[in-house]
C-alpha cells in the first residue's frame, strides 16, 4: 500500500466515522439515508459537470458495473439504518465493517481481481476481522454464538454483503473511467461519486411511499445533520475512489478503512455513552496491530 493510498484513506476515516455518528445519533431511517445521499448528489453536481468526462465514450460495461454497485449501495444504506435503529453503534459499526475486510480479500483472490495480497497482509486482515468482532462483547464470557445471534445479526450481515459488493464493482468502473478522456482523477472521481449519490437518492425514493417514512422526512429535512452527513459521506469516498489507483487489490482499501472503527467506538462511548468494556479496548488494539501487518 502507498503513503499516497495511506493518506487519503486516513483522512476518510474521520468523515467516515462522524456521518455514521451523526446517523445513529439523529435519525438511522431509509428517509434519512436518501436526504443525505440528495445532499452529497447536490454537493458535488458543479465538480461532476466541471470534470469534462465524455459520457459518450462509456463502455456499457462501464453502466452496468455502476447499476449492480448501486444494488449493493441501497442495500448497504437500508441494513445501516435498520441495523442502528436495533443496536448499538459500538455493535453495529465493528460488526458491519468486520465482514468486507475478509470477503473482499476472498472474492478479489478468488476471482483474480487485482493483485493476491500478501501472506504478511492477509494474516492483518485476519487480525483486523477478530479485533472487531470481539468489540462488541461487554465481558470475555458473552462470547459466544448466542452473543450474535439476534434481530441485528441479520442487517450486520446485509451491511457486509453491501459494503462487498458495491467497494468491488466501484474498483472495477473506475478503472474504466481512469481511460475515458477528462480532467483530472481528481474530477472524474467527483464525477463518479456524483451518479453514485444520485443513483441511491433516486432508488430511495420507492420507501418514502410509506407513511412513517414521509413523517421521519419532514421531521429531519429541518435539521442539518442529514445534509452534512450526505456530504461528509460523499466527500470521503472521493478520497476512497482516489486512494483506488495507488494500490494492486482494493482489499487493500477496505482493511484501511478499519481505522474509523476506534474513532466510531470512542464516540460511541464517550458522547452517546454507551458502555465501554475490556473487549472493546482489546478489540480497538487488534484493529490497529492488523492494519500495522497489513501495510507490510
Amino acid at each position: 500500500m502507498t503513503i499516497e493510498a495511506f493518506i487519503l484513506v486516513f483522512i476518510s476515516v474521520f468523515m467516515h466515522a462522524a456521518w455514521n455518528f451523526m446517523s445513529k445519533k439523529d435519525s438511522p431511517t431509509p428517509a434519512f439515508f436518501f436526504l443525505a445521499a440528495a445532499a452529497g448528489a447536490v454537493f458535488w453536481i458543479a465538480g461532476a459537470c466541471f470534470s469534462q468526462v465524455d459520457i459518450a465514450a462509456l463502455p456499457a460495461k462501464f453502466w452496468w458495473l455502476f447499476l449492480i454497485s448501486n444494488v449493493f449501495e441501497v442495500l448497504y444504506f437500508t441494513s445501516l439504518a435498520y441495523g442502528y435503529r436495533h443496536g448499538d453503534i459500538s455493535l453495529v459499526y465493528p460488526l458491519g465493517r468486520s465482514l468486507p475486510v475478509l470477503l473482499i480479500a476472498i472474492v478479489t483472490t478468488a476471482f483474480g481481481i487485482g493483485k493476491t495480497p500478501t501472506v504478511m497482509a492477509l494474516t492483518g486482515m485476519g487480525v483486523i476481522f477478530a479485533g472487531c468482532i470481539i468489540m462488541p462483547l461487554n465481558k470475555w464470557s458473552d462470547f459466544s454464538i448466542k452473543s450474535y445471534c439476534s434481530k441485528v445479526l441479520f442487517w450486520v450481515i446485509m451491511i457486509g454483503i453491501g459494503t462487498t459488493g458495491y467497494t468491488i464493482f466501484d474498483s472495477m468502473a473506475t478503472r474504466i473511467l481512469e481511460d475515458v478522456p477528462g480532467r483530472s482523477s481528481l474530477f472524474k472521481a467527483i464525477f463518479y461519486i456524483f451518479i453514485v449519490e444520485a443513483g441511491i437518492a433516486i432508488s430511495l425514493v420507492p420507501v418514502l411511499f410509506s407513511k412513517k417514512e414521509r413523517y421521519e422526512l419532514r421531521t429531519i429535512c429541518k435539521t442539518w445533520s442529514p445534509y452534512i452527513a450526505g456530504i461528509f459521506s460523499a466527500s470521503a469516498y472521493v478520497l476512497i475512489l482516489l486512494a483506488m489507483k495507488f494500490v494492486t487489490n482494493v482489499s487493500y482499501i477496505q482493511a484501511f478503512r478499519q481505522m474509523s472503527l476506534p474513532l466510531g467506538i470512542l464516540a460511541g462511548i464517550f458522547i452517546l455513552k454507551e458502555k465501554c468494556s475490556m473487549p472493546k479496548l482489546v478489540g480497538i488494539i487488534l484493529v490497529v496491530s492488523g492494519l500495522v501487518m497489513t501495510s507490510f
